[in-house]
């Protein structure tokens, strides 16, 4: 016998660009966030996101039964920059607590609780959108079956990710901010007073 033709090495073709495509915007998605948040810890943080979102939906694809097709793997490299965003709205507005004088443990229950129903409502809007899409009838619905599950399925456990693991790492991992300390001068330009109690008045020359 005699092999004529073989998928096998499209289909290796296929998965080894789609995970080079996948780690490029892996690795963009955090260059942009740490330009933005200009603090390595807190990109750190926000990327952990990535891979606590990516791997999960492996296995939901292998629960529901799907393959890793040009479809499957289309859904998790187009999701990459959408599974940051909780993160990074959690991580910013830790990091925003924390500037105000607040330790991390501290910043980071505050914050969690302050945009909690934000964030949970951005990745339940992502879901609803992307979910229908896997009920459509005839052949357009088997084609995006599996797109539309396999970006539900990441989003969600992105949100898991950034309500249950990006705060407590930036809890434990983010510094407090230290202000330095104003020196205490002889005179108090404030209220006019000096070291000694006695009040001082401005006489003008003219």
């Amino acid at each position: 016998m005699k092999l004529i033709d073989s998928s096998v090495e499209y289909t290796l073709g296929n998965y080894e660009s789609a995970m080079s495509t996948l780690f490029e915007g892996a690795a963009l998605a955090v260059i942009v966030v740490f330009v933005f948040l200009r603090d390595l810890r807190a990109t750190v943080i926000a990327a952990v996101a990535l891979p606590l979102s990516i791997m999960p939906a492996f296995w939901v694809i292998g629960i529901l039964g799907f393959s890793l097709n040009m479809v499957s793997l289309l859904a998790i490299t187009l999701a990459t920059g959408i599974l940051v965003d909780d993160a990074i709205v959690e991580i910013e507005n830790i990091v925003r607590h924390i500037r105000m004088g607040k330790s991390p443990y501290q910043a980071a229950l505050d914050a969690a609780d302050e945009i909690g129903l934000a964030v949970i409502a951005i990745s339940l809007t992502i879901v609803a959108v992307f979910t229908p899409v896997s009920f459509l009838s005839g052949v357009a619905g088997q084609f995006f079956k599996q797109f539309g599950l396999t970006v539900s399925a990441e989003v969600l456990f992105s949100l898991l990710a950034a309500r249950l693991i990006t705060p407590m790492l930036a809890a434990y991992f983010l510094r407090p901010i230290k202000r330095p300390k104003r020196k205490k001068g002889r005179w108090s330009s404030a209220t006019g007073v000096s070291s000694s109690g006695r009040s001082i008045t401005a006489t003008s020359p003219w």
